[in-house]
C-alpha cells in the first residue's frame, strides 16, 4: 500500500471544518505546485495545520499516518516540526502541539501530545506503540 498522507489530510480536514476551523500551512508540495514545478527552498513549519473550536483550544496539529500496525516510528517527524512539538512542550501547555497518527493496519486515530513526544525521546525511545497512545475519538 503506498501511503502519501493526503487521505489521512483530507479526513482531517473534512473533520475539523464541520466542528471549527483548520488552517493549513502551505508546505514544499503546495508551494511547488503554484511555481509550475521548478525547484525551490521552503522553510520548516511548525505542523500541518493550526485548529481550533468551541470545544477545543488552539493548537497546532500536525496529521501522520502509517502502514504500521503496532508502533509510530518518530522518523516520520521533520526536525521543524520535532523543535515545534519541543517548544510547546516545554511551555507546559498541555495539547497545544498534538501529532495525529492514522493507522491503516488498524483503521483507527492516535494521538500523541507534544509533552508525550519529549518523554518518550529523553526515554531513549524511537518510536512509540500504538497501545501506549490515546485513541482519538472523533
Amino acid at each position: 500500500m503506498k501511503n502519501d498522507g493526503k487521505d489521512a489530510e483530507r479526513f482531517f480536514e473534512k473533520y475539523w471544518e464541520t466542528i471549527g476551523h483548520v488552517e493549513r500551512f502551505r508546505d514544499l508540495k503546495d508551494l511547488r505546485g503554484l511555481n509550475g514545478g521548478k525547484t525551490l527552498k521552503d522553510f520548516p513549519k511548525p505542523s500541518d495545520y493550526v485548529v481550533s473550536s468551541p470545544s477545543h483550544p488552539l493548537h497546532f496539529a500536525e496529521v501522520k499516518s502509517t502502514t504500521s500496525g503496532s508502533s509510530f516510528s518518530f522518523g516520520k517527524i521533520q526536525p521543524g516540526q520535532s523543535a515545534a512539538a519541543k517548544k510547546a512542550a516545554a511551555r507546559g501547555a498541555k495539547d497545544s502541539y498534538l501529532f495525529y497518527i492514522f493507522c491503516y493496519p488498524l483503521g483507527q486515530w492516535f494521538i500523541m501530545s507534544g509533552q508525550e513526544y519529549v518523554e518518550a525521546l529523553d526515554a531513549g525511545k524511537r518510536s512509540v506503540k500504538f497501545s501506549e497512545l490515546r485513541t482519538w475519538n472523533k
